[in-house]
């Protein structure tokens, strides 16, 4: 018993830069290191079932192995929160938190980092689940007077209900009301499986344990408020009741253009992740391109544009989903280790300098301004 509530104790500590707040009824643990304000600030959304530290990393750890060290070594700023899940850091879970009010609540720690300071932009790095809240951040940014520059998927899931339905319920509720992440199962292993083969391969690759499984499940895991899983047709839990088509695509706003941000995506290409390193590019790309009808191509009148103009945008806009797209060794985690997390770094430099060029062009055109 004193050895649980030691482990308990050690896990509840916070590590440097970390704090607990509470943004109307949402608990929050946030990382922020600002970065030079003349830099991008960069929201790194976690995916499910393990903390933004992930981003960051633990004391102890090699930091080189985290993204923020590469953000930090090229003045970029970093702002990442954790969900109210049921990890010891976290004061209070909120199983009811929604999509929506989660987005608001990042995006009011958004507004409070950059605060009265000079405009910078604002890259959004969505890593697996994390991409269920592009489109509510979006909006809760726009409700601010803040804007995306673009979106970046690691691996990220869109955020659309899934058409292809299941036989049975996949996921289990634990009986605190969270979504149990270690129980679901694909490809024959589970989550937790899947996690520590990925932290496997980054340690033989770098040479060293970037984070050992132990500290993982201590430090790391954390289960999560299902309806941040966003609106789906068929069950995801058992005792979930079925939803009506209109409904279900209403509710996740699916089609709301207005809230398509530009999207980016850096893509493993390990076949471990086999998902994403074959849809991803698609996936993101169709979003940029409706994005852009709907944002940039509707208010520029395309039929009064001269032909060299309309040749310009009609290949920028045809072109970009390719030109938004890095790819990189490795799995889901891909960014993470010394190697991933450098070039994850190279790419996003590159990727930001890629959206800043469409937006000039696009800017150029009946005056037409777009944030960068």
């Amino acid at each position: 018993m004193a050895d649980q509530q030691q482990l308990r104790h050690s896990q509840a500590a916070l590590f440097k830069g970390e704090h607990q707040s509470a943004i109307g009824l949402v608990p929050v643990l946030a990382y922020c290191r600002p970065g030079n304000v003349g830099k991008p600030l960069v929201l790194f959304l976690t995916g499910g079932g393990v903390m933004a530290r992930i981003a960051y990393g633990h004391p102890g750890a090699n930091a080189s192995d985290f993204l923020d060290h590469w953000l930090e070594r090229g003045g970029w700023g970093l702002l990442t929160a954790t969900y109210p899940g049921d990890h010891p850091a976290l004061t209070t879970s909120n199983p009811d938190l929604t999509l929506d009010d989660w987005a608001a609540a990042l995006a009011a720690l958004v507004a409070e980092t950059l605060g009265s300071g000079p405009k910078r932009p604002i890259i959004a790095c969505g890593w697996s689940m994390g991409g269920k809240l592009v489109f509510a951040l979006t909006r809760a940014l726009r409700l601010k007077g803040l804007a995306l520059a673009c979106f970046v998927s690691f691996c990220a899931t869109p955020p659309f209900p899934r058409l292809d339905g299941g036989p049975i319920p996949p996921e289990r509720m634990l009986p605190n009301g969270l979504w149990d992440l270690s129980a679901g199962t694909r490809d024959g292993l589970t989550r937790d499986e899947r996690w520590q083969q990925e932290l496997l391969a980054i340690a033989n690759l770098e040479g060293h344990s970037v984070v050992d499984p132990d500290l993982f499940r201590s430090l790391y895991r954390t289960n999560v408020p299902t309806a941040l899983w966003g609106p789906e047709l068929d069950r995801l839990f058992e005792g979930q009741t079925y939803q009506e088509l209109s409904c279900a695509l209403r509710k996740a706003r699916s089609f709301s253009g207005d809230d398509y941000p530009i999207c980016a995506a850096v893509v493993p290409m390990d076949s471990r992740d086999y998902r994403h390193a074959l849809a991803d590019e698609a996936v993101w790309g169709s979003i940029t391109v409706q994005g852009l009808l709907h944002n940039v191509v509707a208010k520029v009148a395309p039929g009064q544009l001269s032909t060299h103009d309309w040749l310009r945008l009609r290949e920028r806009i045809i072109d970009l989903p390719r030109r938004l797209v890095r790819h990189l060794p490795g799995g889901h985690f891909f960014f993470v280790g010394a190697r991933g997390a450098s070039a994850t770094m190279s790419h996003l430099v590159d990727l930001h300098e890629e959206v800043q060029r469409a937006c000039e062009l696009f800017g150029g055109f009946k005056g037409l301004r777009t944030s960068t």
